[in-house]
C-alpha cells in the first residue's frame, strides 16, 4: 500500500513539473546548443534562463495570455535556433545575426549583448508580426510589455557577472550603480520600440521599413560598442 501511494505521489510530481516547464522542445534544443563547442553557447545558456523565467511569468497568467505569450515564445526562438543552424552549415546570416557569428575570439559578456541585441532588436517585431495580426498584437500589448518584470530579474543575474570587466566594473563605481537601472530601461525601450515596429508593419508598412533601415544602424553601433567596451 505504501509503494502504491508511494508511486502516485511521484507521478503526480513529475506531472507537476512537466507542466509547470512548459515549453519543453524549445529548452531542450537549447540545452543542446548549449552542450555545443560553438560561439552559439555564450546566447544558448543566457536564452535558457530567459525561458525558464518565461515560465514562471506565465503560469500565473489567464490562460489566454499564457498562449500568447507561449505562440510568441515558439515563433521567437526559431529565429535565433535558425541562426545557430546556418551557422553550423555554413549558410548567411540573417541581418541580426551577422555580427554576432562574424567572430569566433569574442569573451562571453560580449556575445551575450550582442545576441541580446540581435535578438530583441532584431528579431522580435519580425516574430511578433510573423505570428500574430494587427489586432491580436494591440489586445495582447499591454501583457507583453509588462514580462518586463520578469525579464528585470533576469537582466540583474546577468549584470552579477559583469563585476570582471574593468570598465563595466569602473562604470558601475562611476554611476554609484546607477548603470543597472539603465540597463533595465534600455531593454525595456527595446522591447517597447519592436511592438511598435510590429503593429506599425501592418499600418505603414513603407514607415516600418524605413524604422528598420535606421535600427540596424543603430544595431551596429551597439555591437561596436560592446567589443570597444566589454573585455578584461
Amino acid at each position: 500500500m505504501k509503494l502504491f501511494f508511494a508511486i502516485i505521489f511521484y507521478s503526480a510530481f513529475a506531472v507537476t513539473q512537466a507542466q509547470l516547464r512548459y515549453n519543453n522542445e524549445i529548452l531542450d534544443t537549447l540545452e543542446q546548443i548549449a552542450a555545443t563547442k560553438t560561439v552559439s553557447v555564450n546566447f544558448a545558456r543566457l536564452y535558457h534562463n530567459a525561458i525558464e523565467k518565461t515560465n514562471l511569468y506565465a503560469k500565473d497568467q489567464p490562460e489566454n495570455i499564457r498562449q500568447f505569450i507561449f505562440g510568441f515564445e515558439t515563433a521567437f526562438s526559431q529565429r535565433f535556433i535558425k541562426a545557430h543552424q546556418h551557422f553550423m552549415q555554413h549558410q548567411s546570416q540573417d541581418f541580426s545575426w551577422q555580427y554576432y557569428y562574424s567572430d569566433t575570439s569574442l569573451n562571453e559578456l560580449q556575445y551575450q549583448f550582442i545576441g541580446m541585441n540581435a535578438h530583441i532588436n532584431g528579431d522580435m517585431w519580425q516574430a511578433l508580426k510573423d505570428k500574430y495580426s494587427y489586432d491580436t498584437l494591440r489586445k495582447y500589448k499591454r501583457p507583453l510589455i509588462k514580462f518586463q518584470q520578469a525579464l528585470n530579474i533576469f537582466f540583474d543575474s546577468v549584470y552579477t557577472t559583469t563585476g570582471k570587466y574593468k570598465k563595466i566594473k569602473h562604470l558601475h563605481e562611476f554611476t554609484l550603480g546607477l548603470d543597472k537601472a539603465m540597463g533595465r530601461r534600455m531593454v525595456l525601450q527595446w522591447r517597447k520600440r519592436q511592438v511598435k515596429m510590429a503593429m506599425l508593419f501592418y499600418r505603414k508598412p513603407k514607415k516600418c521599413a524605413r524604422k528598420w533601415n535606421h535600427l540596424q544602424k543603430q544595431m551596429l553601433r551597439w555591437d561596436e560598442r560592446a567589443v570597444n567596451w566589454i573585455h578584461n
